[in-house]
């Protein structure tokens, strides 16, 4: 299986970090970024959305994994 490369640095560990200074944004997003040189490889929402999703459903009854 192939390893994940930062395209900047050649690093291969990564991490999320949260970042709200991203202009026209209306909500947090969290980046993905090389933890060598913080080049950002990635981005995705600050809320795991199926998570929040899934929690709604069990509220309401539903079972979402059927």
């Amino acid at each position: 299986m192939a390893i994940s490369r930062c395209p900047k640095c050649e690093g291969s560990y990564f991490e999320m970090v949260e970042n709200s200074n991203v202009q026209g944004a209306k909500f947090k997003i969290m980046f993905i970024q090389c933890s060598s040189c913080g080049s950002v490889v990635g981005t995705t929402d600050y809320y795991n959305v199926p998570t929040l999703l899934n929690k709604i459903a069990n509220k309401l009854g539903f079972n979402v994994y059927d």
